[in-house]
This record gives structure tokens, C-alpha cells and sequence, in this order.
């Protein structure tokens, strides 16, 4: 498993070096003389320095509950013979034997 996922990551590597290799492009270089980038000055708002917001310790810990799950039980059909025996529900199949037939064995069938 492990041989043919190298094998596959080796072959989409050396299929996309030779696809990037051949790569030509001609004509497109773009200026960016006519665009300008203008970033705008970070503002600090106050909810990003609030107390109540950031103060973990403050948090109310009672609204968290402890989750707890059911006990295990063992029923009936668990330890039941007849729940875990499927031959019962299933019909036997009988095929037929094979046999040799005469368009098998045929000259003229096969020419």
C-alpha cells in the first residue's frame, strides 16, 4: 500500500515538473504602476480590550454538566442461541451440474 501511494505521489510530481517545465509565457507582464495599495490604519474597538469578554476565570462554571452515560445490561436476545444462529432464516440453493452441449462441441459454431 505504501509502494503504490509513493508510486502515485512520484508520478504526479513528475508529470507536473514537466508540465511547469514547458510552461511559456510571452506578454504577460503587467504594470502596477496604475494600482496603488491603500491600506487602512488597524483600529482598536472596544470589545477587542473588554474585561468581561477575554476574563476566562470569570466564566460560570455551573453551566457546564457533567455527562454521564447508561450502565451496560446484558438482554435477552444478547445471550439468545436463536439470535445468532442464520442458517435457519436462509434457504439452500441447489445449482444445476454443468453440462457439455452441442453448440459447445460444434465445428461449424466455432468457424
Amino acid at each position: 500500500m505504501k509502494t503504490i501511494v509513493k508510486q502515485i505521489a512520484t508520478g504526479t510530481f513528475i508529470a507536473l515538473f514537466i508540465l511547469v517545465g514547458n510552461v511559456k509565457s510571452e506578454g504577460a507582464e503587467t504594470k502596477a504602476t496604475t494600482h496603488k495599495a491603500a491600506e487602512i490604519t488597524l483600529q482598536l474597538e472596544q470589545w477587542m480590550t473588554d474585561e468581561n469578554i477575554w476574563n476566562t476565570i470569570a466564566l460560570n462554571t455551573t453551566e457546564f454538566v457533567q455527562e454521564t452515560e447508561a450502565e451496560l445490561e446484558l438482554e435477552n436476545w444478547m445471550t439468545n442461541s436463536c439470535s445468532w444462529t442464520l442458517n435457519n432464516s436462509f434457504a439452500k440453493e441447489i445449482e444445476p451440474e454443468l453440462a457439455v452441449e452441442s453448440w459447445m462441441i460444434d465445428e461449424n459454431s466455432w468457424k
